[in-house]
């Protein structure tokens, strides 16, 4: 491995930040969301109080990286404004500086879902091509106001799953006649990936230095049978959740299969000779891809699943389970090798150095003892696992991977509020002023770091007390 890898961890503005009511930040749909379920995406673990406590413990880690995401509405309240929210930037210069002191690469994701709420009830966020420039002018402003503390960037999160979830940013979602589903989901993921390359051109333009990635979630199958009907079915599903999307980010040009599904549908497609002019500017590629892994899945034809005894998993897209994994107590597939085969497959396909900035375990019912410890064996196991098949990706398959960012490295909430669901090093005490304490992987994975990925074996927890 070589020195310059990163490690680090991963967070989100809505999910780790706070300070919702302070600093004259906007409403997003976040904090619509708190005011229908009463679950606080205005504190959360309150980085916004903490930032200098937690940068501190991520600092004794030995992160050399930390990807968080920036609020839109922190810089834009509503996200239209013309002049940014001073405010705000003072907020993310203080972190950015905090971090660089401590010797830590800040990677920032620029979008991660916490849309402007006036840009729903004004446009239904990227169903309309209004929101372009808006997003154009909040991406440039980053990259002005930050770009001294910033040499990685992320674009939108996960914006391959866009033609899924269309639904997140339109305001009437639930009136929406059903014949147009497939155009809305279009339009959607159209207007999306044009925020996504007049961010990357304007980036490369004002910061010739800094490299700009996307961010993909990776949904690898396996045929769920060697029937060349099952392994066409899970050639299809790869396509469509993944490779679609990185196709055109990184060559400007719609797979023509994806087009035919798209007219299948009844979907318009309509590109502009200047929309054509922006993605095939070298300008606009990225430089590397980001991703997040948690699991891999079966696929099977249509025509198969009449006679099979597999166990459906319900998620996003259907899948199957396979027999020969095991699995959280969330039902996401356990499969460390999942991930070298998913970097292999994208380094073939796109020639792009990868960066795995999610990964991680989620666990509901993780135990702070009386004396103030975790005993998470189960993470350990888990990353232990993945870094060890990343570290072959890199020196046997010579993969060239850019670092290792697990999720939710000081714990926060799930993106449907759950803060019982825990990722992180650091335990997050919810019920008692937000009190950090270390876990048990904290000291594992400073000694990983350390060692540059060379030391995966458990730490006994009596040298967990030792160190704390």
């Amino acid at each position: 491995m070589d020195k310059s890898f990163l490690w680090g961890g991963s967070t989100s503005a809505f999910q780790f930040e706070g300070g919702g009511h302070e600093g004259r930040k906007g409403k997003s749909i976040y904090d619509i969301r708190e005011e229908k379920t009463q679950v606080k995406y205005s504190v959360t673990s309150d980085f916004y109080h903490h930032y200098k406590e937690d940068i501190a413990l991520m600092a004794e880690m030995g992160f050399s990286a930390f990807r968080m995401s920036i609020a839109w509405t922190r810089l834009y309240p509503t996200g239209v404004e013309e002049t940014p929210n001073f405010e705000g930037i003072k907020f993310y210069q203080d972190v950015f500086q905090e971090l660089k002191k401590n010797k830590i690469e800040p990677v920032v994701t620029l979008f991660h879902w916490d849309m402007p709420q006036y840009l729903v009830e004004k446009y239904d966020g990227f169903k309309s091509r209004e929101i372009i420039t808006y997003f154009e002018r909040y991406a440039e402003t980053c990259f002005k106001e930050f770009g001294q503390y910033v040499k990685y960037w992320l674009t939108l999160n996960e914006n391959n799953l866009a033609m899924m979830i269309p639904w997140m940013y339109i305001k009437d979602k639930n009136n929406y006649p059903k014949e147009e589903h497939a155009q809305l989901a279009w339009d959607c993921y159209y207007h999306s990936i044009l925020c996504h390359f007049k961010a990357v051109k304007r980036g490369h333009e004002l910061l010739p230095d800094a490299r700009f990635g996307n961010m993909t979630a990776s949904a690898i199958a396996y045929p769920l049978t060697p029937k060349p009907e099952d392994v066409l079915a899970t050639q299809k599903h790869n396509q469509r959740t993944m490779w679609d999307d990185l196709d055109i980010l990184t060559s400007g040009e719609i797979n023509p299969s994806f087009k035919q599904r798209m007219a299948d549908e009844g979907v318009v497609i309509n590109i502009s000779d200047e929309d054509r002019e922006l993605m095939a500017d070298s300008n606009a590629k990225i430089d590397f891809i980001s991703f997040s892994y948690y699991f891999s899945l079966c696929t099977q034809a249509a025509e198969n699943r009449n006679n099979s005894e597999a166990e459906t998993m319900q998620m996003l897209y259907q899948g199957f389970y396979n027999p020969y994994l095991s699995r959280t107590s969330f039902g996401w597939q356990i499969d460390p090798l999942g991930i070298r085969i998913f970097m292999n497959e994208a380094y073939s396909r796109y020639h792009l150095p990868l960066l795995v900035v999610e990964n991680g375990i989620g666990v509901e019912d993780e135990v702070l003892t009386k004396d103030k410890r975790v005993h998470d064996d189960y993470r350990i196991d888990y990353l232990a696992k993945h870094i060890h098949q990343i570290i072959k990706t890199v020196d046997e398959d010579k993969t060239p991977v850019l670092g290792f960012l697990p999720w939710g490295c000081i714990d926060l909430y799930s993106a449907s509020g759950n803060y019982n669901k825990r990722y992180g090093f650091v335990y997050v005490d919810f019920e008692d002023d937000l009190a950090r304490y270390k876990k048990d992987s904290f000291w594992w994975y400073k000694k990983v770091i350390a060692s540059n990925g060379k030391e995966l074996e458990k730490i006994d927890s009596t040298d967990c007390n030792k160190q704390s």
